[in-house]
C-alpha cells in the first residue's frame, strides 16, 4: 500500500495544495517577496511557457522570456509594493487565433522591507471578448436602425420599426445580463472550488498532527485569505455591473431564512476569521423580506472591513434587531477599530472611495458602494456611526412589509 502523500515529506499538504488549485484548470502562481516562485500551476506554466518540472524556486526573471519580462515586470514590481494589479494578457495560439486571460496581482504579507508576496490569478476571459464583440454589432446594427428611422419619419411604418428598435434594445440588455451571469459562475466557481481544497487541505493537516507542519499551514492560511480576497473583488465587480446595468432593479425580494442567511455569510469569511464575530440576536429568528444574494454580499463587505481594521485580537459583533415604527429589520456590524477619518466620512460611500491608511490593502473600493447600492434597492437606509471611545457601527435599516 503506497504511503499517503500528506505523510510523504513536510512540505506535502502545500505540494497537494498545488496538485489540487492545478486540477481546477486555472491559473495560479505564488512568489515570495524576493521574486522566487513557491508554487505555480499547470496552467500557469502553459501560458508563460514555463517547463512545470523547474519552475518553483526560480526567480520570475529568470523563467519568463525576455519579452514576457518586459511586458508584465512592471506590474510585478507594483504587486511587490502593495499595490494591487488587473489588466488582460492577449496572445496567439498556434492557429493565430486570440486567446485573452485576465491577470490578477493580489499582494500578502509583506517582509521587514515593505516586499510583498504576490499571488497571480488568470481567468479566461475570452467570453467577456466574444460578448463585447457582439455588443459592438448590436450597437452598429442599432444605429444603422436609428439613422434609418430618422430618415423616414414621415413614412407610415415608423411605428413599428420603433417598436422593433426597443425590442431589439430589451434583448441586448438581456444578453447582457446572462452573459454577465455566466462570466460570475465560469470565474467563481473554480475560485470557489480552490478555496474548499484549501480548507480541506488545512483540516487534514491538523487532523494528522504531522511535525512540522507549521509552514505549510501558514502558506495555506495566508493563501486562503487571498483566495477570499479575490472572491470578494470579484464579486462586488460583477454586483456592480449587474446594479448599473439593471437600472437601479434588484429584482424580486423573497421569504428569506434569517438565521441561514447569517450562516452562509459567515461560510464566506475565512475560517481562522470566524472565532472573531460574535453574531447576538436581539430578535427572534424567523424569515424576512429582502434579495439574499445582495444582502449576503452586503453583510460580509462590512464583515470584512471590520475585520482588516479592527486590531487582530478584538471582536467583531454582528447585532440583530427590528423596529416596529417603522416596521424594519436592523443589522448593526460593531468593530473596536480606529474610526472613520471626518474627511473621509462625506465619500464613504462613493464607488471607488479610499482611506489614506487602506493604501497597502488590497480592493478597489466598491465593498462600501455595493453595501449602500443594494440598501437603496431595498428601500433602507445605511449610516456609519461613532462608537465611543473608540470604534465604528455600520447600521442597515431594511424597511419590512413593503408593497411590491
Amino acid at each position: 500500500m503506497n504511503p499517503s502523500p500528506l505523510s510523504a515529506t513536510p512540505r506535502a499538504p502545500f505540494d497537494q495544495l498545488v496538485e489540487l488549485l492545478g486540477q481546477s484548470g486555472q491559473g495560479y502562481a505564488l512568489w515570495t517577496a524576493e521574486g522566487h516562485l513557491l508554487m505555480a500551476t499547470p496552467a500557469w506554466c502553459q501560458w508563460f511557457d514555463v517547463p512545470p518540472s523547474s519552475a518553483t524556486g526560480q526567480p520570475l526573471q529568470l523563467l519568463l522570456s525576455a519579452a514576457a519580462w518586459q511586458t508584465h515586470s512592471q506590474r510585478f514590481t507594483a504587486a511587490g509594493k502593495g499595490q494591487r494589479q488587473e489588466y488582460d494578457d492577449t496572445r496567439h495560439d498556434d492557429f493565430g487565433a486570440q486567446r485573452h486571460r485576465r491577470i490578477q496581482l493580489t499582494p500578502g504579507a509583506a517582509d521587514a522591507q515593505g516586499r510583498h508576496e504576490v499571488l497571480m490569478t488568470l481567468n479566461d476571459v475570452g467570453r467577456e471578448y466574444a460578448r463585447g464583440a457582439v455588443i459592438t454589432r448590436q450597437h452598429e446594427q442599432l444605429q444603422t436602425l436609428q439613422e434609418q428611422l430618422r430618415s423616414r419619419r414621415d413614412d407610415d411604418g415608423e411605428l413599428d420599426k420603433l417598436r422593433t428598435l426597443l425590442d431589439w434594445r430589451t434583448a441586448m440588455l438581456t444578453e447582457h445580463n446572462e452573459m454577465l451571469q455566466l462570466l460570475s459562475h465560469e470565474i467563481r466557481q473554480p475560485l470557489n472550488n480552490a478555496s474548499a481544497a484549501m480548507q480541506a487541505t488545512l483540516k487534514a493537516i491538523d487532523d494528522l498532527h504531522l511535525p512540522d507542519a507549521t509552514p505549510a499551514t501558514k502558506a495555506l492560511l495566508r493563501a486562503e485569505h487571498v483566495m477570499q480576497q479575490v472572491i470578494g473583488t470579484l464579486d462586488n465587480t460583477l454586483a456592480a455591473g449587474t446594479i448599473l446595468a439593471v437600472g437601479g432593479k434588484a429584482g424580486a425580494s423573497s421569504e428569506t431564512d434569517l438565521p441561514t442567511l447569517i450562516k452562509l455569510v459567515l461560510h464566506d469569511i475565512a475560517a481562522d476569521l470566524r472565532p472573531r464575530i460574535d453574531v447576538q440576536w436581539q430578535t427572534q429568528p424567523r424569515t424576512v423580506q429582502l434579495h439574499p444574494a445582495l444582502m449576503r454580499l452586503t453583510i460580509r463587505n462590512l464583515l470584512h472591513n471590520a475585520l482588516a481594521y479592527a486590531p487582530a485580537e478584538t471582536q467583531v459583533a454582528l447585532r440583530i434587531s427590528e423596529s416596529d415604527e417603522p416596521l424594519a429589520l436592523i443589522l448593526e456590524v460593531i468593530d473596536q477599530g480606529p474610526g472613520i477619518p471626518a474627511e473621509l466620512l462625506p465619500r464613504l460611500f462613493d464607488k471607488g472611495s479610499r482611506s489614506n491608511h487602506s493604501h497597502n490593502r488590497p480592493g478597489a473600493g466598491l465593498g462600501l458602494f455595493i453595501v449602500r447600492s443594494v440598501l437603496q434597492l431595498h428601500q433602507g437606509t445605511v449610516e456609519a456611526l461613532p462608537l465611543s471611545p473608540h470604534g465604528t457601527v455600520m447600521r442597515l435599516v431594511i424597511p419590512q412589509g413593503l408593497a411590491e
